[in-house]
Parts: C-alpha cells; structure tokens; sequence
C-alpha cells in the first residue's frame, strides 16, 4: 500500500484540500458575492468540503486497517473510532459554545463514524452495497424527518434536538447524508488508492455531474427549482464534486511529473496532518475576529480578515507539522484512543 513506509502525501493532500475548502466556505461571508462567477465558485467550494472530508476521513480509517505497520483491526478499530466519533462531538459541542456563525460539522461528523466503525470491518462488497444503499436512501430518509419531525427541532438546543440534528435534521450535515461517502472511503483505501481507482472516482463524479445537468434540463435542481440540503439534488452536486475533486488530487499525488507540485503543496498536506488542529484554530480566529471587530469593518476589509484567517491557518500548521510534528488536538486524541487495545 502506498502508506506502508509512512504517511501518504495524496491521502494529506485530499484532507488538506478539504480542510482549506471548509475555511473558504465560512470566511466567505464576509466578502461580497453579487458576481456569478464568484457565487458559482463559492457554491463548489462549499458543497465539497464536507463530503470530501467524510471520504478522507473513510480513506484514513482504511489506511488503519491495511497499514504494514501496526495495522488496527476487529474490536480494537472499533473501540478506538467509537472513541474518536465521541470526541469529535465533545469538540464541536465546545466550538458551537463560542457561538460564531459557523456551521460546525464535528458533531456530524463524530456521530457518522460512530455508526460506520462496526460496518468497517465488513467486506469491500458489501460496504460498496451499502454506500450505495445509504446515498440513494438518504434524500427520502432526510424529507421524511422533517415532514414528521416538528419543524422546531431543526434550531432547537435540546440534546435530544440537537442529536437528531445530527443525524438527519440540521440544514446543514448529517449522519444520513455523510456516511456514504466514509463507508465508500474504506473501500477506496481498501484497494490501494492507486491511479486507476482515481480514475473510477472521476467517472463516477462525471457521471453524478451528469445526472446535476439532466435534472436542471428537466426544470428541476440547482437555478431552476430550490434546492434543499440533503434532497436528491443536493446529494448528486455533492456526489459530483467530491469524485471529480478526490479523483483529480489523487491522480496529481500519483503522477510521477508532477512530484515538484506536490512538494510544493507541503502546507496544504500540512494542514490535512493536522486536520482537527487546523478546523480548531480557524473556528477560534473567526471568533477573534467576530469578538473585535464589528460587522461593517468586517466587510470593508474582508480580504485582510478573511485571508488572514486562511493564511494564517496555513503557515500555522505547516510550520508545527515541520518542527512539531503530530498536531496538539491529534496528540490530545491518541492519548484517549491509542491505549485502546
């Protein structure tokens, strides 16, 4: 496997690409939005991030599992996820306490590997099946809950609320709309992540790309109908973007000739070593700023904040990864997880 003599730049390097989307998308309202070009980037930016992240974050749990090295497997993979999936909602339950405008998708995301760590260890056939099963399902299952469920719920602060929010209500991620693209992940690393399986994450984004365009021709989706996150729109944009993107990094990463690019990325792969430290420390400069500056200095010097808080983020793990190594968040979660045996 490509990780077996250490860390996989391409595996970073998808993280990384995430992690700087997610930054963009929440920097972003700051900055005005009137040109089409900008919103029709935006929009990519956006319905990336969190999908390519749950792929990554199914590709990392992959990687464990097939490692060379100290590979994790059966009841110890799954007790240490499950860990790691409570963890990650105790932090983003501690990042919404700082009450910024971010959308925090930890919980969501913590919730998901929750559920995907038992289906894991299942065969790559069978985790296909159910990757496809669970994207299909998802728009129906997502419409269902807030036809039944009191529209109230979706902005609630009642646990029981905000856990259903999670899984199915937020307007924003959830467990049904994101555990898909994990279980797909595994099966992704599964089977090496070399170029051809790059190559059929493409298609599949092309031929999800392709579906996007036929639902607008028909009069419905994206500009001609609304769109609501999680419906079968939504779900296919998601699709599209995450395959293309994912297919597009890897085959970069693999690419012989372009070996000086990748090197060069080194801050961007840094920033996918230290994915959680990095969606932290962006979260608390946002509600720095949010906390200093008031709104109309905000947008009148939206390119100094907004890429201060890119930049910043960047060259602040790039150069822990360099002198450090392991972030101080990861550091903080392998002392909960790796003792699990």
């Amino acid at each position: 496997m490509p990780w077996d003599n250490g860390r996989d730049p391409a595996v970073d390097l998808v993280r990384g690409i995430a992690v700087v989307c997610m930054v963009v998308a929440h920097v972003r309202v700051w900055a005005p939005t009137d040109a089409v070009p900008v919103r029709a980037a935006l929009l990519v930016v956006n319905n990336v991030a969190s999908p390519l992240f749950a792929l990554v974050m199914g590709v990392s749990a992959g990687v464990v599992l097939t490692r060379a090295r100290r590979p994790v497997a059966g009841r110890t993979f799954v007790l240490r996820n499950l860990v790691r999936g409570v963890i990650l909602i105790a932090i983003g339950v501690a990042l919404e306490q700082l009450h910024t405008f971010v959308a925090i998708v930890l919980q969501s995301l913590g919730a998901t590997l929750v559920v995907a760590a038992p289906l894991t260890l299942l065969s790559a056939t069978v985790l296909t099946g159910l990757a496809v099963v669970t994207f299909a399902a998802g728009p129906a299952v997502n419409a269902a809950a807030r036809a039944v469920l009191d529209p109230a719920r979706v902005s609630s602060d009642a646990w029981v609320d905000q856990v259903l929010q999670w899984f199915v209500l937020s307007t924003h991620y959830r467990v049904v709309s994101l555990l898909p693209f994990v279980l797909i992940g595994v099966v992704l690393a599964r089977r090496g992540l070399s170029r051809r399986v790059a190559v059929g994450s493409l298609v599949v984004g092309v031929l999800a790309g392709v579906a996007v365009v036929g639902l607008w021709l028909t009069g419905t989706g994206i500009g001609r109908s609304e769109v609501v996150s999680g419906d079968l729109t939504d779900s296919l944009l998601d699709l599209a973007l995450t395959g293309c993107a994912f297919g597009a990094i890897v085959l970069l990463a693999r690419w012989p000739r372009a070996s000086s690019a990748v090197t060069a990325m080194a801050p961007v792969r840094a920033v996918g070593a230290l994915a959680l430290t990095s969606y932290v420390l962006h979260v608390a400069l946002i509600a720095l700023v949010t906390r200093t500056v008031d709104w109309q200095a905000r947008a009148d010097h939206w390119p100094l904040l907004a890429g201060g808080i890119l930049v910043g983020t960047v060259l602040a793990c790039w150069m822990w990864w360099r002198l450090v190594g392991r972030g101080p968040v990861e550091r903080l979660m392998a002392v909960a997880t790796d003792r699990i045996t």
